[in-house]
Parts: C-alpha cells; structure tokens; sequence
C-alpha cells in the first residue's frame, strides 16, 4: 500500500514535493524517477517483500519499463509461476515486479489477471506511453489533472494540487454531491482534476489521452438452488479470504460486531494458526455495537481491543480528518474509523474489513423496494422511492441553495431505467458509484492517514461477479436481506448475531450535532466565504435545527447542516488555503 505520483515532463522538484504532500500514505521509504518525457514518485508502505528490492519506482532489467503503484496483487505468485515458464525471471519476491513482466507479456491485457486492489503508473520509454489503470471496483485512488497535452496523476488530489493549478470550486460536481452525498462522475470537486473510473484504464500518448473500461458486470443471474449459492459464497469468501492474509508485516480485522466483519474475523480465525486480533469503537452511546463485538471476540477466542470516543474527540480532529479525506465526504463514520486506524496502527499494519457486503447481497433498510413484496408496486414509483432516499437535498433546496448552478444529475435515473430487476439495478449503482465515490473513499483515507492498509475479501472482483448472478430473492427475501449470505455464515457464527436487527457501523451524530458541532456549524456557516451559496437559505437552516428538539425530527435537517459545516471545512483548507498541513493548523478549532 502507497502513494503514487507523477506527470509527463521532466521536473524532479515538483514530483519531490507531491511526494512529500502524500508523505503519510508510504513512510518506509521513497523514491523518484525522471527523464525528458516522465516524472515519477513513489512513497512506500512495506507489506510484502520488506527488502531495498521493493523500493519503486520500480524498472524491468532492461531499464526500459517504469512502475509507481499502490496496492496488492493477490494472485501474483501464480502469475509470477506462468511468466517463470516463459523464460522470465525475477530479482524480488514483489507483486510490483510481476506486473512489470506481465505488461511485458500481455500489454495492456495484464489487468484482466489481476485479482487485486490498485492503482498504478507505468511508463514504457521504448513506445513513449504512459498506462494508467484502477482495480474493478475501485479500492484504490487515482487522480489526474490533463491540460489537452500534458497529464499529472496521483493517488490523492492535495499532491496534483502541488503544481500550481488554479483551484476553483466545480459548481456541477457540488449540486452533484447535494443530490446523492457523493459526485456520480469521473468529475471531482475541484475544476480540471478527474478521477479514473473503476475498471478503467488511460493510456497517454503523443499529448493525447484515450481510456477505455475493461471490466463490468453482467447481472446475468442463474437458476440454482439456494443451497447452491450459499456453499458457492461459502467457499469463494474463504479463498478471497486466505489470498489477504498474504502479508509481511503484523494483520488484523476490524470487528463491529455485525454480520460482515464477524464472518471476515470466523473466517481469519479459521485459516489462521495463531489468535487473530480485532479491533473496535464506540462512543460509550445505546447505538454502539461493543458489547457485540465483544461477544464475537469471545466466541472466536480473539486479541480484543475496543476504542471509545466522546463528541470533543470529533469535533478537534475534523479538519484534519477532512484534510486526510481530500474532498468532501459525508460518511458521518469515517469519523471513528479515523480512531480506530489509528489505536490499530499502534498493533498492526494490515486490516481486514467487512466492506462491500451490503452492496453485493442486499443488506441496507433501502433495498426493501427490490423485494418481492413490493411487486405490486409499479416500477416507476420504485425508482422515486430510491431515488428520494439518495438525496439529502431535493430538487427544490438544491435550487433554494445554489440558484442556476443547480443540476439534476440523472446517472442515478438512467441506471434504475434500464431493463432487468430492480434490485439489480440498484445494487449495480450502490457498486458502481456508492462504493468507490463514498464507502471506499473512506476506508482508503481513514486507513492510509496513519499508514496501514486495509482489504476488502468481499470485494474480491469474483465475488461481484458471483453475487451479480445470484437471483434477487435469493438476496432479499422479504424484508431480510443477505439471505444467502446468512445462510453461508451458519456455518460459522451463532444464529442471534447473524439474524439480529441490523444497526452498523454508527455515530450518535444527532447528539453530537446537538452539543459540539452546533455552535461550530452555526460559526463557521455563518463566516463562510463561499460566494455561490445562498447564505439566507443557509442561515434558516441553521436556526432551524436550533429550534428541533426531538432527535426523530433532527434526522433530515441535521445530515444537511453536516453537509454543509464539512463542504466549508474542505472549501477552506483547499480553495482559500493551500491544501497544505498548515491551513488545517489554521483552522482555529479547539
């Protein structure tokens, strides 16, 4: 796990400082290369192989292949066997170095033999291209900036900001976020830069950039038994399980005590020879889930360790938690999984999560529309259901807050139009968008803010493909969802933590809302210099929220005021600010 960086010119200083703005993501070591055509960085988090061999950028032996590339390639001893029997050999017991002898071997192709997370540059000087590529389902960041014959890149927008571009605020990508909490594009919040789409790959060559997808799903859903699907997710998670376990450095499992992660942590137990260590948090609040974890714990004979939180710890650490994040992000719980990273980085470098379940098998409240018990209801009223759920501001609030820079994105409309089950098609935005642009994005920053590295077994990309087959009763039976996936874990956990009501990974945000962050929301919101806002509108929101008492009724305006008080926080720190440590220091929260 690491930082790329790099662009298509020559310029060792600048490609130095965009190192040094994503120092954190890889502190074991660093490293640079240039000539008239490329720039590449690297800042390295030794996981495998902990040797000077793993230093990057890393070359072919005929120094004419160059790669900067953040993540794991599970499969990569196999691949590394195949290419050993066409004559190629290697001088490091790396992933890094396959995938150099693997683009050798099959181009562009090589991504398709990946099983893996990542997200990578490599430079061939010999045809004088650039070959950018993100992993399927998009664990791994990749930014770029491409001026129409330039491209500079990176695994986080604070180091592309390090060239000087002029910052400015992309209005659409903004009423984008308003609509569904995050951006549904390859745009990003600040104008020019771009993220590279899941399962995509960009090649530059000559000043020009073309990018082409070489992954999707199909939704192409079998007729076999329950049974069937059930041992068939029984055993694909315990492979995908096994391959990240792969590591040279100490592991562990983030455990909340829900379905998920206590089948990631039975699983881990299961393969694994000495006592696995899981991690939890909580705020000491009715709405945590310790005393759950802590029963698992128990259940699994587990090195427990359990971090609780109060709303002061929150409140001093959000501006570096939305520096660490890099654009706005309202997953309320990257919150404590900043904690969290951080109490587990003092045992291990590497975690397991349970990420991804829900998405694949139909576990979150909203995904009752896809039921069978809702076919009487038309098709149409399905699609304004869910599409209602996404948005924190409406239409008409959207146009209330930002005038003419308000736009219906219609990404979210378009994928629930198109032909096949509802469910389906839901689930298929939920991965598509949901989980690179919100869920993921989280993990990656909260994790990788204090230098460890978290894998995501559920999203193993034959997983998503297995799950994308399974019919969608099989998932949502009623209003249970992740039947199928209950059913699996019979096999490993007790029936009353696999079938109790649901809760996750939670924050008693209303609470919060209503001691510390109030009087900070009212401050800052009331002192921002965002001109393109509404100020009155915003103003009235604000003495609103002051005004509700009952926390059932605080639910809607308070995720709202959120919202807002954390778009000011990175609009400060990354457009009036330099992105820099520094305008977080200046922040004056205490």
């Amino acid at each position: 796990m690491c930082g790329i960086n790099g662009f298509s010119w020559e310029d060792g200083a600048l490609v130095k400082r965009m190192n040094q703005a994503i120092s954190y993501r890889g502190p074991d070591d660093t490293g640079i290369y240039t000539d008239k055509n490329i720039s590449l960085g690297h800042n390295r988090l030794s996981i495998i192989d902990l040797s000077k061999k793993g230093h990057q950028p890393m070359s072919n032996k005929e120094g004419t292949v160059f790669i900067s590339y953040n993540g794991e390639i599970y499969n990569f001893k196999e691949i590394r066997e195949e290419l050993e029997k066409k004559g190629y050999s290697f001088a490091s017991d790396t992933d890094t170095e396959v995938m150099i002898y693997a683009y050798q071997e099959w181009g562009h192709g090589c991504i398709s033999r990946f099983n893996g997370m990542f997200a990578f540059a490599l430079w061939d000087s010999e045809k004088k291209e650039l070959f950018l590529a993100r992993d399927r389902i998009g664990i791994k960041p990749l930014y770029y900036h491409y001026d129409g014959s330039r491209i500079i890149f990176s695994s986080e927008i604070k180091a592309i900001l390090a060239h000087g571009i002029e910052k400015a605020v992309d209005t659409g990508s903004f009423s984008s976020f308003l609509q569904y909490r995050f951006i549904a594009s390859d745009s990003t919040m600040i104008k020019g830069i771009k993220k590279l789409l899941p399962g995509h790959y960009l090649v530059f060559k000559d000043g020009k950039i073309s990018i082409k997808r070489y992954w999707s799903l199909s939704w192409s859903t079998g007729r076999r038994s329950l049974e069937h699907y059930a041992k068939a997710v029984d055993k694909l998670l315990n492979d995908a399980v096994e391959k990240r376990l792969m590591s040279d450095v100490p592991l562990g499992v983030f455990l909340s005590g829900g379905l998920d992660s206590s089948l990631i942590t039975a699983i881990n137990a299961r393969l694994r020879d000495e006592p696995v260590r899981t991690f939890s948090v909580g705020f000491g609040h009715e709405t945590d889930e310790l005393g759950y974890a802590s029963k698992v714990s128990e259940l699994l004979s587990t090195e427990h360790r359990e971090i609780v939180l109060d709303y002061k710890q929150l409140t001093k650490s959000l501006p570096d938690i939305v520096w660490h994040m890099d654009e706005p992000n309202t997953d309320i719980t990257m919150m404590p999984l900043y904690f969290l990273s951080k109490a587990a980085r003092q045992k291990v470098t590497v975690i397991n999560t349970g990420e991804g379940a829900d998405e694949l098998f139909s576990g979150y409240y909203h995904y009752y529309v896809g039921s069978s018990w809702f076919d009487y209801v038309p098709r149409i009223a399905k699609r304004t259901t869910y599409e209602s759920y996404y948005s924190p501001f409406k239409t008409t609030e959207r146009k209330q807050l930002l005038g003419n820079r308000a736009k219906d994105d219609r990404t979210l409309h378009d994928c629930l139009k198109k032909k096949g089950h509802i469910l389906s098609r839901i689930l298929h935005f939920d991965i598509e968008h949901e989980l690179p642009n919100w869920q993921l994005t989280r993990v990656d920053r909260m994790s990788m803010a204090h230098a460890m590295e978290a894998r995501v077994p559920f999203l193993d990309h034959r997983m998503a493909e297995l799950a994308s087959s399974i019919p969608p009763n099989f998932k949502q039976r009623g209003l249970e969802g992740k039947h199928v996936l209950k059913k699996t874990a019979l096999k490993y956990l007790p029936r009353d933590i696999i079938y109790r009501k649901k809760q996750g990974f939670t924050t008693p945000m209303h609470a919060w809302l209503k001691h510390d962050l109030e009087k900070f929301a009212d401050k800052t919101l009331s002192e921002s210099n965002i001109r393109f806002l509404n100020k009155e509108y915003v103003q009235r929101l604000i003495e609103k929220h002051k005004k509700i008492q009952k926390p059932r009724m605080l639910m809607r305006t308070s995720y709202q005021l959120l919202i807002l008080t954390l778009f000011d926080v990175w609009h400060r720190i990354y457009i009036e600010h330099d992105a820099g440590k520094d305008a977080v220091r200046n922040m004056g929260f205490s």
